[in-house]
């Protein structure tokens, strides 16, 4: 996802990064992973009090296949992920500098290899979720305070003194950023570069987290605006949020729809899940799609499908998984211990939900539109935010916060990616913790989300980070602009009749018909995103199947997206290129076949259509969906 030219970079930067080692370290074939080689340390889980115990911190080394000059660390996000777990994407994005970089996946206390901490009952996903912390929590015991990030920083520095690795070029995506800050103020000079893909502050954050709501309304603004459908019409999307989320209020919608594994779920669509559903849209595009549409089918025609489908495709239907994939446990251990809470963390549990509730009026009172275009109430109730999750967390007898006194940021060259869209980890965000590095430069990459350089198709930022390690310079960073903006979705109409007619070529219901035709495989695309699986359900009836990850291959069987054309047949995506082809036909209110072509990274793409529509030749263009 590049010919090398390291010699010639490292000439140009002045500084070769240090050669690894692996001097006295026991390493053995990692089981199920050609190539790498797995070891683990045993660690005092507080090196002030021994009576706590000890963790094995478990390692996985990719060795370079030449001469090695230098070990790249990546380290993954949740908190609770395991880095190991994520190996096919770190692979994936250095895979460039593999001849002569060592890769090296080191999962924090509590995660994957290193004793993953496994609460039954939270890593459930049933009960009282915040009643769960507290038992997992207590589970813990004295040991509740020793897994916060400082403690896993000082476990990265021991592993690599093991290996014998003196410097690192280190990579953090998401809590993985969070993580190198922590690494770096404690550990910087064991830095030779540092990259942080989605980064937020470790330091001075707000407990509320309202900058993830201002960049999820700059973000709605933005893909409407970049939109030639949404931006023409008239008022602010946000307002038209809040009308939805106001109607819902006043009366909620219920009903049955699919998730992404075509599974029926009964869903109800009210102001907090309208809220959440916001909150989630940086996770893909397809809550920034057709979030404005499904609401407009529900407010204008009283049609709720579109908006029940959504909710039950975007809410997570299982449990945390396997503990050694993903440890809930550790997650909350983290957010506990080191993120920001509302109330003392030092004062006894049964007085604390009396400060919460007091922080909550005083916010009220000096801030009620905090969490625009929602009420504060509606936004707290979206089980999304976490202002409560760690109420009933232990009371800690020895605090490590993650970020030493006084926090000294090192003078190490940092590259700070943040996608435009991400309401996740915000770019206001990212931006305060760039500004805090005095060697950094900082990264907005146009129409794109919640982490960048990851399975990235087009291949400009995880460039900018290959780049970036072989010459300590991200370079010409123009490229980040040209990121396809996202196409929302219009309208979702319940029958063939009611299909908005584009402009072009063709008679008006020719064009009607495939438009309808090209929606119905266009709204193939962001189910794809929502499935485990590879089976799924058309909108209005029917089915898909699916099989691949890159190139990608679409079965549809009488997939409907209005009630009255059924469309069957298949569709070809290859990811890497963008390059879309679907061959199908279609019955009902219309019949036919169509080809239908189009190239999804093309900004403004356009579907080309061949074939026949009630017997007529047709060769239309028309906006791909």
């Amino acid at each position: 996802m590049r010919v090398h030219i390291l010699l010639a970079a490292l000439a140009v930067a002045g500084a070769a990064p240090a050669p690894s080692a692996v001097a006295g370290a026991e390493l053995e074939t990692c089981p199920g992973v050609p190539g790498a080689v797995c070891g683990s340390i045993e660690r005092m889980l507080d090196p002030t009090d021994p009576t706590l115990g000890t963790v094995d911190v478990g390692f996985e080394l990719h060795r370079a296949l030449g001469e090695t000059v230098g070990t790249i660390v990546a380290v993954e996000g949740g908190p609770g992920y395991s880095s190991t777990g994520s190996r096919d994407y770190y692979l994936d994005l250095f895979e460039p500098l593999a001849y002569d970089h060592d890769l090296l996946l080191v999962d924090v206390r509590g995660t994957g290899m290193s004793d993953p901490i496994n609460c039954a009952e939270l890593q459930s996903y049933e009960g009282d979720y915040i009643a769960n912390v507290g038992l997992c929590g207590e589970q813990l015991g004295a040991a509740a305070d020793v897994y916060g990030t400082a403690f896993a920083a000082d476990d990265l520095a021991a592993v690599l003194d093991h290996l014998g690795i003196a410097t690192i070029d280190l990579y953090g995506d998401s809590y993985g950023t969070f993580f190198a800050q922590s690494f770096a103020l404690r550990h910087g000079h064991r830095l030779r570069t540092l990259t942080m893909d989605a980064a937020y502050p470790v330091e001075d954050q707000d407990p509320w987290y309202r900058d993830l709501n201002r960049a999820m309304r700059d973000a709605i603004r933005s893909v409407c605006a970049e939109d030639a459908e949404c931006s023409v019409i008239a008022g602010d999307p946000v307002d038209r949020l809040a009308t939805l989320a106001a109607a819902v209020a006043d009366e909620s919608v219920s009903g049955t729809a699919y998730d992404g594994d075509g599974i029926r779920r009964k869903v109800t669509v009210d102001a907090p899940m309208v809220a959440y559903l916001a909150a989630v849209a940086a996770y893909g595009t397809t809550v920034y799609e057709e979030l404005e549409a499904a609401g407009s089918a529900w407010l204008v025609y009283g049609d709720p499908a579109p908006l029940l489908r959504m909710a039950a495709e975007q809410t997570y239907w299982g449990d945390a998984g396997p503990v050694d994939e993903f440890s809930q446990g550790l997650y909350n251990a983290v957010i506990c211990n080191d993120y920001p809470q509302l109330w003392d963390i030092f004062s006894p549990i049964d007085t604390r939900p009396a400060q919460f509730a007091a922080a909550v009026e005083q916010l009220r009172a000096t801030e009620p539109d905090a969490f625009a275009p929602f009420e504060i109430e509606d936004w707290l109730a979206t089980g999304w935010s976490e202002a409560d999750s760690c109420l009933r967390w232990p009371v800690p007898s020895r605090w490590v916060p993650p970020e030493p006194t006084p926090a000294v940021y090192p003078d190490v060259p940092t590259l700070v990616l943040v996608g435009e869209l991400d309401s996740l980890t915000s770019p206001e965000g990212a931006r305060i913790v760039s500004d805090r590095f005095p060697n950094s430069t900082f990264v907005e990459v146009a129409n794109s989300g919640h982490v960048t350089a990851l399975a990235d198709k087009l291949g400009c930022v995880a460039g900018l980070v290959v780049r970036f390690v072989e010459t300590l310079s991200a370079g010409d960073t123009s490229c980040v602009h040209t990121y396809p903006s996202v196409r929302t979705t219009d309208q979702f109409p319940s029958r063939l009749q009611d299909v908005a007619v584009p402009d072009g070529d063709g008679t008006v219901f020719q064009r009607q018909v495939a438009s309808a035709v090209v929606a119905t495989v266009g709204d193939v695309f962001p189910r794809w995103f929502a499935m485990y699986g590879t089976e799924g359900r058309g909108l209005r009836g029917g089915s898909f199947s699916t099989v691949g990850l890159d190139q990608v291959r679409f079965r549809l069987d009488e997939t409907r997206w209005v009630s009255d054309i059924a469309v069957s047949g298949q569709v070809w995506w290859n990811r890497p290129t963008g390059g879309i082809r679907a061959t199908v036909v279609f019955a009902g209110a219309a019949g036919g076949r169509l080809v239908i072509t189009w190239n999804d990274w093309t900004q403004d793409a356009q579907a080309h259509l061949t074939g026949r529509i009630d017997g007529e030749s047709v060769d239309l263009e028309l906006p791909a969906p």
